[in-house]
C-alpha cells in the first residue's frame, strides 16, 4: 500500500499521478523533499503524452522533524510501490530522480532491467560536508541537527522551509526566532541519508542503462564534482550531462531560471529512448 503519512500534509505535497500516455515516468523526490518539487515539470510532460508518478517518502512532506524514526529500507520500500503503481499503468517506464532520489531510482534500475532511462537531476553522491557525515556516529549523543545555524547550509534550507510555507516572511523577526527549531533534522534521519548515498556508490559502476545527469554548478548541496564523478563511473554507453552554470539544487523549479532548459532536455530525453511515439495529451487526468 502507497505510504499514508500519520501527520498532515497539505495537499500539493503529497503523492500525485498525472495520467497520459502510455509512456511513464517514476518522480522520485530527495531527501528533507516532497512531491511539490516535480508538479509543474509533471504537468509539462504530461501535456506531452507522459504519464508522470510522484510518491511521497516515508517522513516528508512537513518539517523535517517527522523524518525522525524513518529508516531508508522505508524509502526504498515506497520507492518500489510507487513503481509497480507505474507498472500497471504504462508499457515503457522512465525514472527520474532528484538528489537522494536518484539513489532509489538507481535502485530501481539495477532490479528492472526494463526502465527505458533515468533521468538524475543534482544526485547524491556523497553528503555535502565531512561534518554530515560524522553526525552517523554523533547521532546516539547529539539528537537534532539545526541546518540554519550554518551559513553554508542556511541557502539549502530556506528553499526547504519555502516549500512547506511560501509566503513565510523570512525577514520577519519572529521568523527568524522559529526558523533554528522549525528546521532542524533528526540525526537519524542524516545518518539513514548517509546510507543512501553509500548504496549509491556501489550502484553507479553497474547500471548500464542511457542517463542523463543535470547540476547546478551552484548547488550547495552537491559538492563539486560528485556529479561528474557518478557520470565517469556509470557503465552506461548512452549517457549525457549538462550543466548550468548560475543553478542551485532545485534545478526544476520554476523559481530557478535553469528550469527553462531543464524540462526540455529531460522530454527530448525521453522521446529519443522510448519505443513508442510520444503524443500531445491536453487533457491529461489527475490524481493524488
Amino acid at each position: 500500500m502507497p505510504y499514508n503519512p500519520s501527520y498532515e500534509v497539505s495537499a500539493e505535497r503529497r503523492a500525485y499521478s498525472v495520467r497520459s500516455g502510455s509512456v511513464g515516468c517514476l518522480m522520485l523526490h530527495g531527501f528533507m523533499g516532497s512531491p511539490i518539487s516535480s508538479r509543474p515539470m509533471a504537468e509539462y510532460l504530461a501535456q506531452r503524452g507522459i504519464t508522470v508518478h510522484c510518491p511521497l517518502l516515508p517522513g516528508h512532506g512537513e518539517l523535517p522533524e517527522k523524518m525522525a524514526g524513518a529508516r531508508h529500507e522505508q524509502w526504498i520500500a515506497e520507492a518500489e510501490e510507487g513503481f509497480e503503481t507505474l507498472q500497471g499503468w504504462c508499457d515503457e517506464i522512465f525514472i527520474m530522480g532528484h538528489s537522494m532520489g536518484t539513489v532509489l531510482g538507481a535502485h530501481l534500475v539495477h532490479n528492472n532491467p526494463d526502465v527505458r532511462g533515468l533521468i538524475m537531476l543534482a544526485p547524491l553522491y556523497k553528503p555535502p560536508s565531512r561534518a554530515i557525515s560524522l553526525l552517523r556516529v554523533l547521532r546516539y549523543v547529539m539528537p537534532w541537527f539545526s541546518p540554519w545555524r550554518v551559513p553554508r547550509l542556511r541557502r539549502l534550507t530556506q528553499e526547504r522551509i519555502l516549500d512547506l510555507y511560501p509566503d513565510l516572511d523570512l525577514e520577519d523577526a519572529a521568523v527568524q526566532a522559529w526558523l533554528p527549531h522549525a528546521t532542524r533534522i533528526p540525526t537519524d534521519a542524516i545518518a539513514e541519508m548517509c546510507k543512501m548515498a553509500d548504496l549509491g556508490r556501489r550502484l553507479w559502476p553497474e547500471l548500464t542503462m542511457p542517463a542523463l545527469l543535470l547540476q547546478g554548478e551552484k548547488d550547495i548541496a552537491v559538492k563539486p564534482g560528485n556529479t561528474e564523478t557518478i557520470y565517469e563511473e556509470l557503465a552506461s554507453e548512452d549517457k549525457i550531462l549538462h550543466t548550468f552554470p548560475h543553478a542551485g539544487h532545485e534545478l526544476m523549479r520554476p523559481f530557478e531560471a535553469a528550469h527553462r532548459q531543464v524540462w526540455p532536455l529531460v522530454y527530448a530525453f525521453i522521446q529519443k529512448c522510448a519505443e513508442r511515439p510520444l503524443e500531445a495529451s491536453p487533457t491529461a487526468q489527475h490524481a493524488n
